[in-house]
């Protein structure tokens, strides 16, 4: 719709401004929904990634897993992600049932294995202490070691796609990591990138100010002008194109729904993030006032976002929808099916029957710290079990109701035996928190 179609008929004149506008080429239209599922995974350190493995596990159980198109990850979601994409070749899904057999074998365990071991300390130290590396560079190595030496961005498997979310500091943009291209708004995208994956995770776990930033070199690469969103970038300026300066993915978008949300017709997100919480400080200080001045302002961005999904999931069912053309923008926006699941849901808000495994434990598994190290032993099983428990109420609630609760869980209690090195990083961890 052009802006002289807004005018009524009985008006006789138009200014010049709308008749420039009337004649400017039309908004290109953002891509069709031509992803089936796809899966989202927030941020939040080994918290959110412990709380991802376990509803990776119920997704697996219930087949869902084989049938996702793509996986958008942010953060500690993209550590889980990254072995996930790593392994995937090795998972040996059935045919029939589209279960993975070797799940547990493949992924989860390496993963409970790696939530034992230290990444924030050594790589902070490291990054102040040695003028020849920083923190980045050290995190990275951590994470080849989780994924492998060989693990590349051209060698994840083409479905589904696996995309890892940074933000790119220099142009406040979302810079993606995946098979077919990197990729900035801003900057366009390089196709078939010959990438170390443990470099793309690095860049969308490194959380600032003391794991970031992770700084790319771009010269290395082709970005060209293609369409990101169904939008075309203008040329960039060439300084951009030297390098990019990338932190923590959820400083952009911690639930990593941008590159999904307008391209599939069912959504799955699990957020792992920090829930907020009230305050009885006085925050006569300056620095804890800006802390908290900054916790608001991501906090209101994150609400913001979410209150946007959970619209777009209650509006996709509402009959009057359908009435619109299919060619309808707004019947388009809102034409999204999902389940959102969180570290911080209480089962009871769910219409599902919860069943006698969803404990009140959930509580303090909410208010566990963002960091890379051991959390503890009943911690990182009950962030596994929760991470099951609710994924599975929130696709029985809206997604697959005729199926039945669960009975057990995928990690036993007592199963969880860290070494010495690994408590004491918790207990350092506890002392600064």
């Amino acid at each position: 719709m052009t802006v002289v179609d807004e005018y009524p008929a009985s008006q006789t004149s138009i200014d010049e401004e709308s008749v420039s506008l009337s004649l400017a080429p039309p908004v290109p239209r953002r891509r069709d929904r031509d992803l089936e599922l796809g899966l989202c995974l927030s941020g939040g350190g080994f918290r959110a990634m412990l709380f991802h493995a376990g509803a990776l596990t119920r997704l697996n159980e219930l087949g869902y897993l084989a049938k996702i198109d793509a996986i958008s990850s942010v953060s500690g979601g993209s550590i889980a992600s990254g072995l996930l994409g790593a392994v995937w070749d090795q998972l040996e899904f059935d045919a029939g049932s589209g279960v993975a057999a070797k799940f547990e074998e493949r992924f989860l365990r390496p993963l409970l294995t790696f939530a034992q071991t230290t990444v924030d300390f050594p790589s902070i130290a490291w990054g102040i202490a040695a003028p020849w590396t920083t923190a980045s560079q050290e995190v990275t190595k951590r994470y080849r070691d989780l994924l492998g030496t060989d693990a590349n961005l051209n060698r994840l498997p083409i479905r589904p796609r696996f995309i890892f979310c940074s933000s790119n500091l220099t142009t406040g943009s979302l810079f993606r990591f995946s098979r077919g291209y990197i990729a900035d708004y801003r900057l366009g995208l390089h196709r078939d990138p010959d990438l170390d994956l443990a470099t793309a995770v690095a860049a969308s776990a490194a959380f600032p100010p003391v794991l970031s930033p992770l700084r790319l070199d771009l010269s290395r690469f082709n970005f060209v002008n293609e369409a990101i969103d169904g939008v075309v970038p203008r040329p960039p300026e060439p300084a951009l194109m030297r390098r990019a300066v990338l932190s923590d993915g959820g400083v952009y978008d911690n639930h990593g729904l941008q590159p999904l949300l307008e391209r599939c017709r069912t959504l799955l997100v699990s957020d792992g993030g920090a829930p907020w919480s009230t305050s009885l400080g006085g925050y006569y200080r300056w620095l804890p006032q800006l802390k908290r001045v900054l916790d608001t302002t991501d906090n209101q961005v994150r609400a913001l976002r979410r209150r946007d999904l959970i619209s777009r999931f209650e509006a996709a069912g509402d009959p009057s929808l359908q009435l619109l053309p299919e060619s309808s923008e707004v019947r388009r926006h809102f034409a999204v099916r999902g389940a959102y699941w969180s570290v911080a849901t209480n089962p009871a808000n769910y219409p599902a029957e919860h069943g006698d495994l969803a404990q009140a434990r959930w509580r303090r598994l909410a208010s566990i710290g963002t960091w890379l190290h051991f959390l503890g032993g009943s911690e990182t099983e009950d962030l596994v079990n929760w991470g099951y428990l609710v994924s599975d109420l929130a696709l029985r609630s809206y997604l697959d109701t005729e199926t039945p609760p669960v009975k057990s869980l995928p990690v036993q209690t007592g199963s969880v035996k860290a070494g010495w090195a690994a408590r004491a990083a918790k207990w350092m961890g506890d002392r600064l928190s």
